[in-house]
């Protein structure tokens, strides 16, 4: 087992603060990707905005750290691709913005 890679359980002493760090990290980027989902699913914010493929870019990005650190490659699938797609979001997202601001004017 790689020394970085997280056993599902029996953490004891100085291992229990690494595996609550890993965990946060966890839960904080599906917190970030659930957020996103319930503010755009509420209409508080747009699909094809700045911060909501921010908030999914990030939360992806943790939680395929997390994903690595736990060994679970389903996970690290989904989320890399969930992270791929939010910057290519981002790209398009980011040329519309320069477009209507007219600073993409060549």
């Amino acid at each position: 087992m790689s020394p970085l890679v997280v056993p599902a359980a029996g953490f004891v002493g100085a291992r229990d603060s690494h595996a609550a760090m890993v965990h946060v990290i966890g839960f904080i980027g599906t917190f970030l990707v659930l957020g996103a989902y319930f503010l755009l699913s509420t209409g508080r914010i747009k699909a094809a905005s700045l911060p909501y493929q921010g908030l999914n870019l990030i939360g992806a990005g943790l939680l395929t750290f997390y994903g690595v650190l736990l060994a679970a490659w389903a996970s690290i699938a989904l989320n890399a691709v969930w992270g791929l797609i939010a910057v290519l979001a981002l790209v398009r997202v980011t040329r519309a913005v320069r477009e209507r601001s007219g600073d993409g004017a060549g």
